[in-house]
Protein backbone atom coordinates (compact mmCIF):
# COMPACT_ATOMS: atom_id res chain seq x y z
CA UNK A 1 0.00 0.00 0.00
CA UNK A 2 2.96 2.24 0.00
CA UNK A 3 3.97 4.23 -3.01
CA UNK A 4 4.01 8.37 -1.78
CA UNK A 5 5.71 11.41 -0.17
CA UNK A 6 5.73 12.70 3.44
CA UNK A 7 6.91 15.94 5.04
CA UNK A 8 6.94 16.29 8.82
CA UNK A 9 9.34 18.95 10.01
CA UNK A 10 9.14 21.97 12.25
CA UNK A 11 10.82 25.32 12.42
CA UNK A 12 11.44 27.35 15.51
CA UNK A 13 12.71 30.56 13.87
CA UNK A 14 15.55 32.62 15.31
CA UNK A 15 14.77 36.10 16.57
CA UNK A 16 17.04 39.01 17.23
CA UNK A 17 16.14 42.36 15.76
CA UNK A 18 14.77 40.61 12.70
CA UNK A 19 12.84 37.40 12.28
CA UNK A 20 14.77 34.67 10.46
CA UNK A 21 12.79 32.31 8.26
CA UNK A 22 12.65 28.85 9.78
CA UNK A 23 13.99 25.88 7.87
CA UNK A 24 13.13 23.19 10.40
CA UNK A 25 9.98 21.37 11.33
CA UNK A 26 8.80 19.31 14.26
CA UNK A 27 5.88 16.96 14.58
CA UNK A 28 4.54 15.94 17.95
CA UNK A 29 2.22 13.04 17.22
CA UNK A 30 -0.47 11.22 19.19
CA UNK A 31 -2.49 8.18 18.09
CA UNK A 32 -5.73 7.81 20.02
CA UNK A 33 -7.05 4.32 20.72
CA UNK A 34 -5.49 0.95 21.49
CA UNK A 35 -2.02 1.31 19.96
CA UNK A 36 1.03 -0.84 20.65
CA UNK A 37 4.27 0.62 21.93
CA UNK A 38 7.29 0.34 19.61
CA UNK A 39 5.13 0.37 16.48
CA UNK A 40 7.21 1.67 13.60
CA UNK A 41 5.92 4.95 12.15
CA UNK A 42 7.59 6.54 9.15
CA UNK A 43 7.20 9.70 7.17
CA UNK A 44 8.51 10.48 3.69
CA UNK A 45 8.55 13.54 1.48
CA UNK A 46 10.31 15.01 -1.52
CA UNK A 47 12.99 17.63 -1.49
CA UNK A 48 14.99 19.18 -4.29
CA UNK A 49 18.74 19.70 -4.16
CA UNK A 50 20.47 21.38 -7.08
CA UNK A 51 17.55 20.50 -9.32
CA UNK A 52 17.55 16.82 -8.32
CA UNK A 53 14.48 15.36 -6.59
CA UNK A 54 15.17 13.12 -3.63
CA UNK A 55 12.95 11.29 -1.18
CA UNK A 56 13.62 11.81 2.51
CA UNK A 57 12.29 9.25 4.96
CA UNK A 58 12.35 9.30 8.74
CA UNK A 59 11.35 6.61 11.21
CA UNK A 60 9.98 6.88 14.72
CA UNK A 61 8.59 4.36 17.21
CA UNK A 62 5.48 4.84 19.30
CA UNK A 63 5.66 5.12 23.08
CA UNK A 64 2.54 5.68 25.16
CA UNK A 65 0.68 6.38 21.91
CA UNK A 66 3.07 9.23 21.06
CA UNK A 67 5.69 9.70 18.34
CA UNK A 68 8.02 12.50 17.26
CA UNK A 69 9.62 13.70 14.03
CA UNK A 70 11.89 16.62 13.23
CA UNK A 71 13.85 17.70 10.22
CA UNK A 72 14.58 20.42 7.71
CA UNK A 73 12.40 21.84 4.93
CA UNK A 74 12.32 25.32 3.43
CA UNK A 75 8.66 25.59 2.48
CA UNK A 76 5.32 23.82 2.19
CA UNK A 77 5.69 20.26 1.05
CA UNK A 78 3.54 17.14 0.77
CA UNK A 79 4.27 14.06 2.82
CA UNK A 80 2.91 10.64 3.72
CA UNK A 81 2.81 9.08 7.16
CA UNK A 82 2.88 5.28 7.39
CA UNK A 83 2.25 2.78 10.15
CA UNK A 84 1.03 -0.81 9.96
CA UNK A 85 -1.06 -0.80 6.73
CA UNK A 86 -2.17 2.82 7.11
CA UNK A 87 -1.04 5.62 4.80
CA UNK A 88 -1.94 9.22 5.68
CA UNK A 89 -1.20 12.12 3.29
CA UNK A 90 -0.40 15.39 5.06
CA UNK A 91 1.13 18.79 4.31
CA UNK A 92 4.22 19.99 6.17
CA UNK A 93 5.60 23.45 6.77
CA UNK A 94 8.80 24.56 8.54
CA UNK A 95 7.01 25.04 11.86
CA UNK A 96 6.15 23.10 14.99
CA UNK A 97 3.13 20.88 14.33
CA UNK A 98 0.87 18.73 16.44
CA UNK A 99 -0.75 15.71 14.80
CA UNK A 100 -3.58 13.73 16.43
CA UNK A 101 -4.74 10.52 14.72
CA UNK A 102 -7.79 8.44 15.58
CA UNK A 103 -6.64 4.83 15.14
CA UNK A 104 -10.14 3.79 14.03
CA UNK A 105 -10.54 6.67 11.59
CA UNK A 106 -7.02 7.73 10.53
CA UNK A 107 -8.05 9.84 7.56
CA UNK A 108 -9.89 12.25 9.89
CA UNK A 109 -6.66 13.33 11.60
CA UNK A 110 -6.14 16.75 13.20
CA UNK A 111 -3.01 18.72 12.34
CA UNK A 112 -2.34 22.10 13.93
CA UNK A 113 0.41 24.65 13.45
CA UNK A 114 0.37 25.05 9.65
CA UNK A 115 -1.16 27.85 7.59
CA UNK A 116 -2.32 25.46 4.87
CA UNK A 117 -4.32 23.10 7.06
CA UNK A 118 -7.56 25.02 6.48
CA UNK A 119 -7.32 24.20 2.77
CA UNK A 120 -6.40 20.60 3.53
CA UNK A 121 -9.36 20.16 5.88
CA UNK A 122 -11.77 21.49 3.25
CA UNK A 123 -10.43 19.02 0.68
CA UNK A 124 -10.44 16.11 3.14
CA UNK A 125 -14.05 16.82 4.06
CA UNK A 126 -14.99 16.71 0.38
CA UNK A 127 -13.17 13.41 -0.14
CA UNK A 128 -13.85 11.83 3.25
CA UNK A 129 -16.53 9.31 2.23
CA UNK A 130 -14.51 7.91 -0.66
CA UNK A 131 -11.21 7.96 1.22
CA UNK A 132 -12.68 6.02 4.15
CA UNK A 133 -14.19 3.55 1.70
CA UNK A 134 -10.78 3.06 0.10
CA UNK A 135 -9.15 2.43 3.49
CA UNK A 136 -11.75 -0.22 4.26
CA UNK A 137 -11.37 -1.90 0.88
CA UNK A 138 -7.58 -1.82 1.14
CA UNK A 139 -7.75 -3.60 4.50
CA UNK A 140 -10.15 -6.21 3.09
CA UNK A 141 -7.93 -6.81 0.06
CA UNK A 142 -4.86 -7.18 2.27
CA UNK A 143 -6.68 -9.80 4.34
CA UNK A 144 -7.56 -11.70 1.17
CA UNK A 145 -3.96 -11.57 -0.07
CA UNK A 146 -2.78 -12.89 3.29
CA UNK A 147 -5.28 -15.73 2.97
CA UNK A 148 -4.27 -16.46 -0.63
CA UNK A 149 -0.63 -16.85 0.42
CA UNK A 150 -1.72 -19.75 2.63
CA UNK A 151 -3.25 -21.64 -0.29
CA UNK A 152 -0.46 -21.86 -2.87
CA UNK A 153 -1.22 -25.57 -3.30
CA UNK A 154 -4.97 -25.03 -3.67
CA UNK A 155 -5.36 -23.09 -6.93
CA UNK A 156 -9.17 -23.39 -7.05
CA UNK A 157 -9.51 -21.86 -3.61
CA UNK A 158 -6.98 -19.14 -4.47
CA UNK A 159 -8.90 -18.36 -7.68
CA UNK A 160 -12.12 -18.08 -5.69
CA UNK A 161 -10.49 -15.60 -3.35
CA UNK A 162 -9.11 -13.63 -6.30
CA UNK A 163 -12.65 -13.12 -7.58
CA UNK A 164 -13.32 -11.13 -4.41
CA UNK A 165 -10.25 -9.04 -5.16
CA UNK A 166 -11.56 -8.28 -8.65
CA UNK A 167 -14.88 -7.19 -7.15
CA UNK A 168 -13.08 -4.84 -4.79
CA UNK A 169 -10.98 -3.57 -7.69
CA UNK A 170 -14.16 -2.56 -9.53
CA UNK A 171 -15.39 -0.72 -6.43
CA UNK A 172 -12.05 1.04 -6.11
CA UNK A 173 -12.24 2.19 -9.74
CA UNK A 174 -15.67 3.73 -9.18
CA UNK A 175 -14.38 5.45 -6.04
CA UNK A 176 -11.25 6.65 -7.86
CA UNK A 177 -13.36 8.22 -10.60
CA UNK A 178 -15.37 10.12 -8.00
CA UNK A 179 -12.22 11.28 -6.22
CA UNK A 180 -10.70 12.60 -9.46
CA UNK A 181 -13.92 14.44 -10.27
CA UNK A 182 -14.01 16.00 -6.81
CA UNK A 183 -10.32 16.96 -6.98
CA UNK A 184 -10.81 18.67 -10.34
CA UNK A 185 -13.82 20.55 -8.98
CA UNK A 186 -11.80 21.67 -5.94
CA UNK A 187 -8.95 22.85 -8.21
CA UNK A 188 -11.29 24.84 -10.44
CA UNK A 189 -12.84 26.59 -7.42
CA UNK A 190 -9.53 27.20 -5.61
CA UNK A 191 -7.09 28.19 -8.33
CA UNK A 192 -4.86 30.08 -5.91
CA UNK A 193 -4.80 27.37 -3.22
CA UNK A 194 -1.35 26.39 -2.00
CA UNK A 195 -2.14 22.68 -2.30
CA UNK A 196 -3.43 22.78 -5.90
CA UNK A 197 0.02 22.06 -7.45
CA UNK A 198 0.26 18.91 -5.36
CA UNK A 199 -3.19 17.76 -6.51
CA UNK A 200 -2.07 18.29 -10.10
CA UNK A 201 1.05 16.24 -9.39
CA UNK A 202 -1.13 13.40 -8.07
CA UNK A 203 -3.40 13.59 -11.13
CA UNK A 204 -0.35 13.55 -13.43
CA UNK A 205 1.15 10.59 -11.57
CA UNK A 206 -2.07 8.54 -11.75
CA UNK A 207 -3.19 9.70 -15.17
CA UNK A 208 -5.45 6.82 -16.16
CA UNK A 209 -8.62 8.74 -15.23
CA UNK A 210 -7.72 12.20 -16.50
CA UNK A 211 -5.64 13.11 -19.54
CA UNK A 212 -2.22 14.63 -19.02
CA UNK A 213 -3.24 17.38 -21.46
CA UNK A 214 -6.06 18.38 -19.07
CA UNK A 215 -3.66 18.44 -16.12
CA UNK A 216 -1.10 20.47 -18.09
CA UNK A 217 -3.73 23.00 -19.19
CA UNK A 218 -4.86 23.55 -15.60
CA UNK A 219 -1.24 23.90 -14.45
CA UNK A 220 -0.49 26.48 -17.15
CA UNK A 221 -3.35 28.62 -15.79
CA UNK A 222 -1.94 28.79 -12.26
CA UNK A 223 -0.41 32.02 -10.93
CA UNK A 224 3.30 32.31 -11.61
CA UNK A 225 4.17 32.54 -7.91
CA UNK A 226 2.36 29.20 -7.37
CA UNK A 227 4.35 27.56 -10.14
CA UNK A 228 7.58 28.75 -8.51
CA UNK A 229 6.90 26.92 -5.22
CA UNK A 230 8.37 23.51 -4.40
CA UNK A 231 5.03 21.82 -5.09
CA UNK A 232 4.64 23.87 -8.27
CA UNK A 233 8.01 22.68 -9.55
CA UNK A 234 7.14 19.12 -8.60
CA UNK A 235 3.93 19.25 -10.64
CA UNK A 236 5.72 20.83 -13.61
CA UNK A 237 8.49 18.23 -13.65
CA UNK A 238 6.08 15.32 -13.42
CA UNK A 239 3.83 16.68 -16.16
CA UNK A 240 6.89 16.93 -18.39
CA UNK A 241 7.84 13.38 -17.42
CA UNK A 242 4.46 11.90 -18.31
CA UNK A 243 4.37 13.75 -21.63
CA UNK A 244 7.84 12.44 -22.40
CA UNK A 245 7.14 8.86 -21.33
CA UNK A 246 3.92 8.07 -23.21
CA UNK A 247 5.10 4.66 -24.41
CA UNK A 248 2.80 2.99 -26.92
CA UNK A 249 2.77 -0.02 -29.21
CA UNK A 250 4.96 0.78 -32.19
CA UNK A 251 7.43 2.89 -30.16
CA UNK A 252 11.04 1.88 -29.70
CA UNK A 253 11.60 0.49 -26.21
CA UNK A 254 13.69 2.82 -24.00
CA UNK A 255 17.05 1.29 -23.16
CA UNK A 256 18.13 0.71 -19.56
CA UNK A 257 20.87 -0.92 -17.52
CA UNK A 258 20.40 -2.67 -14.19
CA UNK A 259 22.19 -5.07 -11.89
CA UNK A 260 20.46 -8.45 -11.94
CA UNK A 261 19.89 -10.66 -8.92
CA UNK A 262 22.97 -12.62 -10.01
CA UNK A 263 25.10 -9.46 -9.84
CA UNK A 264 25.51 -9.00 -13.60
CA UNK A 265 24.86 -5.65 -15.29
CA UNK A 266 22.30 -6.24 -18.03
CA UNK A 267 21.05 -3.76 -20.62
CA UNK A 268 18.01 -4.04 -22.84
CA UNK A 269 20.23 -3.21 -25.81
CA UNK A 270 22.28 -6.36 -25.11
CA UNK A 271 19.40 -8.41 -26.53
CA UNK A 272 18.25 -6.20 -29.39
CA UNK A 273 18.97 -7.97 -32.66
CA UNK A 274 19.39 -11.30 -30.88
CA UNK A 275 15.95 -12.22 -29.55
CA UNK A 276 12.46 -11.06 -28.69
CA UNK A 277 12.10 -9.63 -25.17
CA UNK A 278 9.24 -9.93 -22.69
CA UNK A 279 9.27 -7.36 -19.87
CA UNK A 280 7.32 -8.59 -16.84
CA UNK A 281 6.46 -5.76 -14.42
CA UNK A 282 5.52 -7.32 -11.08
CA UNK A 283 6.03 -7.19 -7.29
CA UNK A 284 6.12 -9.70 -4.45
CA UNK A 285 2.96 -8.15 -2.93
CA UNK A 286 0.96 -8.27 -6.20
CA UNK A 287 -1.39 -11.29 -6.09
CA UNK A 288 -2.34 -11.11 -9.82
CA UNK A 289 1.38 -11.04 -10.65
CA UNK A 290 1.96 -14.19 -8.60
CA UNK A 291 -1.07 -15.83 -10.20
CA UNK A 292 0.50 -15.32 -13.65
CA UNK A 293 3.83 -16.97 -12.78
CA UNK A 294 2.91 -20.47 -14.08
CA UNK A 295 2.07 -19.01 -17.51
CA UNK A 296 5.35 -17.09 -17.60
CA UNK A 297 7.21 -20.30 -16.74
CA UNK A 298 5.46 -22.08 -19.60
CA UNK A 299 6.44 -19.29 -21.99
CA UNK A 300 10.03 -19.47 -20.76
CA UNK A 301 10.21 -23.24 -21.16
CA UNK A 302 8.86 -23.14 -24.71
CA UNK A 303 10.75 -20.14 -26.09
CA UNK A 304 13.84 -19.76 -23.90
CA UNK A 305 16.16 -19.94 -26.97
CA UNK A 306 14.40 -17.11 -28.78
CA UNK A 307 12.79 -15.03 -26.03
CA UNK A 308 14.53 -13.12 -23.25
CA UNK A 309 12.33 -12.57 -20.19
CA UNK A 310 13.26 -9.67 -17.92
CA UNK A 311 11.21 -9.42 -14.72
CA UNK A 312 11.14 -5.87 -13.32
CA UNK A 313 10.03 -5.67 -9.70
CA UNK A 314 8.42 -2.62 -8.07
CA UNK A 315 9.34 -3.91 -4.61
CA UNK A 316 10.74 -1.26 -2.27
CA UNK A 317 12.01 -3.91 0.14
CA UNK A 318 14.88 -5.92 -1.29
CA UNK A 319 14.38 -8.78 1.18
CA UNK A 320 10.73 -9.20 0.15
CA UNK A 321 11.85 -9.27 -3.49
CA UNK A 322 14.53 -11.91 -2.90
CA UNK A 323 12.23 -14.05 -0.76
CA UNK A 324 9.55 -14.06 -3.48
CA UNK A 325 12.09 -15.06 -6.13
CA UNK A 326 13.22 -17.99 -3.99
CA UNK A 327 9.69 -18.99 -2.95
CA UNK A 328 8.32 -19.11 -6.50
CA UNK A 329 11.59 -20.29 -8.12
CA UNK A 330 11.93 -17.35 -10.49
CA UNK A 331 15.69 -17.41 -10.90
CA UNK A 332 15.44 -19.09 -14.29
CA UNK A 333 15.04 -15.71 -15.99
CA UNK A 334 16.54 -12.26 -15.36
CA UNK A 335 15.31 -10.46 -12.24
CA UNK A 336 15.95 -6.74 -11.69
CA UNK A 337 14.47 -3.90 -9.63
CA UNK A 338 12.49 -1.09 -11.21
CA UNK A 339 14.28 1.56 -9.14
CA UNK A 340 18.04 1.43 -9.39
CA UNK A 341 18.67 2.51 -5.79
CA UNK A 342 16.03 1.85 -3.17
CA UNK A 343 17.16 4.70 -0.92
CA UNK A 344 17.04 8.43 -1.60
CA UNK A 345 15.66 8.02 -5.10
CA UNK A 346 12.00 8.92 -5.06
CA UNK A 347 11.66 11.22 -8.05
CA UNK A 348 11.79 8.59 -10.71
CA UNK A 349 11.72 10.26 -14.09
CA UNK A 350 15.15 8.98 -15.00
CA UNK A 351 15.44 5.86 -12.87
CA UNK A 352 12.12 4.07 -12.32
CA UNK A 353 11.46 1.67 -15.17
CA UNK A 354 7.80 1.41 -14.16
CA UNK A 355 7.44 5.14 -14.76
CA UNK A 356 9.48 5.10 -17.96
CA UNK A 357 7.35 2.30 -19.41
CA UNK A 358 4.04 3.61 -18.06
CA UNK A 359 3.42 0.66 -15.72
CA UNK A 360 0.85 2.53 -13.64
CA UNK A 361 -0.72 -0.78 -12.65
CA UNK A 362 0.86 -4.20 -12.37
CA UNK A 363 1.14 -6.80 -13.65
CA UNK A 364 2.13 -5.37 -17.02
CA UNK A 365 3.70 -7.43 -19.79
CA UNK A 366 5.45 -5.75 -22.73
CA UNK A 367 6.63 -7.72 -25.77
CA UNK A 368 9.53 -6.24 -27.75
CA UNK A 369 10.67 -7.52 -31.17
CA UNK A 370 14.22 -8.10 -32.34
CA UNK A 371 14.50 -4.53 -33.61
CA UNK A 372 13.62 -3.14 -30.18
CA UNK A 373 10.06 -2.10 -31.07
CA UNK A 374 7.16 -2.58 -28.67
CA UNK A 375 4.67 -4.86 -30.43
CA UNK A 376 2.24 -5.81 -27.64
CA UNK A 377 1.21 -4.82 -24.08
CA UNK A 378 -1.02 -6.74 -21.65
CA UNK A 379 -2.20 -6.16 -18.08
CA UNK A 380 -2.52 -9.88 -17.45
CA UNK A 381 -1.46 -13.15 -19.04
CA UNK A 382 -4.40 -15.37 -19.86
CA UNK A 383 -5.44 -17.72 -22.63
CA UNK A 384 -5.92 -14.92 -25.15
CA UNK A 385 -2.47 -13.44 -24.49
CA UNK A 386 -0.81 -16.86 -24.56
CA UNK A 387 -2.33 -17.52 -27.97
CA UNK A 388 -1.08 -14.15 -29.25
CA UNK A 389 2.44 -14.74 -27.93
CA UNK A 390 2.40 -18.25 -29.36
CA UNK A 391 1.36 -16.99 -32.80
CA UNK A 392 3.98 -14.23 -32.85
CA UNK A 393 6.90 -16.40 -31.74
CA UNK A 394 5.84 -19.54 -33.59
CA UNK A 395 5.58 -17.66 -36.87
CA UNK A 396 8.88 -15.90 -36.25
CA UNK A 397 10.95 -18.86 -35.10
CA UNK A 398 8.95 -21.81 -36.45
CA UNK A 399 8.76 -23.36 -33.01
CA UNK A 400 6.46 -26.43 -33.11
Amino acid sequence: MRNIVIYLFIGLGLWSCNKTKSTSFTIEGLIEGDFKDSTEISISYLTQNNGIWEEVEHTSYSKNNKFHFEGNINELTAACLFYDDVEIPIYLEPVVMKLVIDKNNPYAYKLSGTSVEKESIELRNILSVDMNTRYQIANSVQEIFNEISLYDNYPKLADSLMQKVYQYKAELMISAERIVSLQLDFINKHNSSQIVPHLLYLLARDNELVSIDTVAAIYNGLPEHTKATLLGRLAADYIKLVNRRDISIGDMAPDFSRESIQGDIISLSDFIGRSYILLDFWASWCAPCIKGIPDIKNIHDKYNKNLKIIAISSDSNREDWLNAINKYQLGMWTQILSVEALNNSYFRQETDLAVIYGANAIPLYILIDEQGKIIAKWNHIGEEQLIEIDEILTNQFHVP
